[in-house]
């Protein structure tokens, strides 16, 4: 009932569309390799950010240690008021939720990475590698070496937090725009950072944010299902 109620959600199957649409104009388009030709041109037809302190020592490394700190505020959060379940069910059941769309988000992504086999843009010919460039549904030749390069797994540390923005609609419905950007905003940078290092298509992270997206909807469905919401009709 609630996998049916999920997919059979109009924002759900609006957002599929539009990645469908995405990947068709990125992809098979050639989009990705137009954008991160013009990125590779920028940094002097080599990936210049790749080592850079920003990008390498502050937005990668350092951020990650930044999002252990807070998901670790989240789950420290949610062991609390969970303990205290009877007196707050409303916020225990908003921080189970937010902490599931988490975990998911982190973990699927990461799992998706690992069984993909997609090269970064740095691993190809055109952007000073040895590999070809293949598209995302092509079969990848078994000469080639294993790759863990899609979906970008560090945007997932930013838009994973578009999480957010159905935990304050449950606790504190005037933030949760400002969550829903705090989610694309951190992703976007760190997404936009990892282009720049020649780590990730565009692409990469378009599918990141969609999933990260969808983990936080069915998670927060999970915790509070739509039929918990509806009201009893009255005769």
């Amino acid at each position: 009932m609630l996998i049916k109620a999920f997919f059979s959600s109009k924002n759900v199957l609006w957002l599929l569309c539009a990645y469908s649409a995405a990947m068709l104009v990125l992809d098979i388009g050639g989009g990705d390799i137009w954008l991160a030709s013009k990125l590779y041109a920028l940094e002097g037809s080599t990936w210049s950010l790749q080592q850079h302190w920003l990008t390498e020592t502050v937005l990668h490394k350092g951020a990650r240690q930044v999002n252990y700190l807070f998901c670790s505020i989240v789950l420290l959060c949610t062991a609390y008021f969970s303990a205290n379940w009877r007196k707050n069910k409303h916020l225990a059941d908003s921080f189970i939720a937010l902490s599931l769309s988490l975990i998911s988000a982190f973990a699927l992504v990461a799992y998706l990475k690992a069984i993909t086999n997609i090269a970064c843009p740095w691993d190809l010919t055109l952007f000073g590698g040895t590999e070809p460039y293949i598209h995302l549904l092509q079969s990848r030749p078994s000469y080639l070496p294993y790759n863990q390069c899609f979906p970008a797994g560090h945007a997932s540390v930013g838009y994973a937090w578009v999480g957010l923005f159905y935990f304050f609609r449950k606790v504190a419905p005037r933030w949760r725009f400002i969550g829903l950007a705090t989610g694309l905003s951190l992703g976007l940078m760190l997404g936009l950072a990892q282009q720049l290092r020649g780590a990730h298509f565009i692409s990469h992270d378009i599918t990141t944010l969609v999933l990260c997206i969808l983990c936080a909807k069915f998670c927060f469905m999970l915790v509070n299902p739509p039929s918990a919401n509806r009201k009893p009709q009255t005769r």
